[in-house]
């Protein structure tokens, strides 16, 4: 059996993101949550180059590579933001919300499942086997037009992930690019090298969609196009990721002297409004509160919420915002007309989106579990 030099690329490629993912995954530095939404990101890449180089040589490979769910793209725009927004927001975890959104990976799987229909019918004697090339070519159908969404899912998500950092930091905020901190720097090659590879995919998902040039197209240049610049980014993503791990990009950027300047009456008012919002108006209440929401509430422009809450207030958005929630929990927790709540009814009750994310924001707030601060207000009392 011999292997093509491209084919042993992808191999190596494919190997060396599945030893990179397990790295992140299991560390213990920097932002857990992060490093194994890359650590997500990077085994699905290495999952999929596998599954284009592997040497189909047993017919265990050819069933494996048919009804198997090797390749799957549409978790990889989610991952890409949420990755981002963990980085940009240390207190950032995945809710409800944001769980819906991997939702879609049904479609990655759709072509498995008509296979594995076929599989059943014919195992209980519905079909038989001259059917299978008819459903061959249903599920070869499937996996071609599923292309679609798939490469609208991916450049949605990074369209959105780049205003994400645009929001985080604007131009001429807070420190020219130069002065900028490598991860947030390496963040942002990061998105713009997906974006070139989502304009080369459409260079090559164009003529893919058509049914005439479908096959000179694989028969001439195949999937390599695309695999080998996925096995280059898994190196690239691995191996930066990893470095940068421990590195919190919000944290070096809010510690920064920046070159804009809000006038103090301008910073007064805006928390005197933000505070008044909290404490008044109660939007920590909103499980999906955003700065978006706030800045229309309070009509300012987001980027002067975000800067006044990360320069003035010296915290991230979700940290201002739970700081409330937590205190509202406490009130919850020493009234008597609560006694029949639980604990997570009171916390989603207090605009907690998940008890995991209560329970971490508590014992980061006040050092001591929810349970541990009741058994201490009872015997106080």
């Amino acid at each position: 059996m011999t292997i093509s030099p491209v084919d042993l690329i992808l191999l190596l490629g494919s190997g060396q993101g599945f030893i990179l993912a397990t790295l992140l995954w299991v560390s213990r530095k920097g932002n857990s949550l992060s490093n194994r939404l890359l650590a997500a990101l990077i085994g699905l890449l290495a999952l999929m180059s596998l599954a284009v180089a592997i040497p189909v040589s047993k017919r265990w490979v050819v069933f494996a590579l048919d009804f198997l769910p090797l390749i799957m793209a549409m978790p990889l725009g989610p991952l890409i933001y949420f990755y981002t927004k963990s980085l940009l927001d240390p207190a950032f975890r995945l809710g409800r919300a944001e769980r819906v959104q991997f939702y879609p990976v049904i479609l990655d799987i759709g072509a498995k499942v008509i296979g594995w229909v076929y599989i059943g019918g014919l195992l209980l004697g519905v079909f038989s086997r001259q059917d299978g090339p008819a459903w061959g070519s249903v599920m070869n159908e499937y996996d071609t037009y599923a292309d679609i969404p798939r490469w609208l899912s991916m450049t949605i998500y990074l369209v959105l992930t780049k205003q994400r950092l645009s929001q985080h930091h604007p131009t001429g905020t807070i420190a020219k690019a130069e002065g900028q901190p490598k991860s947030l720097r390496w963040l942002r090659q990061f998105i713009n090298v997906l974006l070139v590879f989502q304009v080369l995919w459409l260079t090559h998902l164009v003529p893919y969609l058509i049914p005439a040039s479908r096959g000179p197209l694989l028969d001439q240049v195949g999937w390599y196009p695309l695999y080998v610049p996925i096995a280059v980014m898994i190196y690239w993503l691995g191996f930066q990721g990893y470095l940068h791990a421990r590195i919190n990009p919000i944290d070096v950027v809010s510690n920064r002297v920046t070159s804009t300047v809000i006038p103090a009456e301008t910073v007064d008012r805006a928390i005197q409004l933000l505070t008044s919002a909290m404490h008044s108006d109660k939007l920590y209440l909103d499980p999906e509160l955003t700065v978006e929401k706030v800045s229309r509430h309070v009509q300012l422009p987001p980027k002067t919420v975000s800067f006044v809450i990360n320069q003035y207030l010296q915290k991230s958005f979700n940290a201002f915002v739970n700081d409330y929630r937590i205190e509202a929990v406490k009130q919850q927790l020493t009234n008597p007309a609560n006694e029949h709540l639980t604990l997570t009814g009171i916390a989603l009750e207090c605009g907690f989106n998940s008890q995991a994310t209560f329970q971490r924001t508590f014992r980061q707030a006040t050092g001591q579990s929810p349970k541990q601060y009741i058994e201490q207000q009872t015997a106080e009392s």
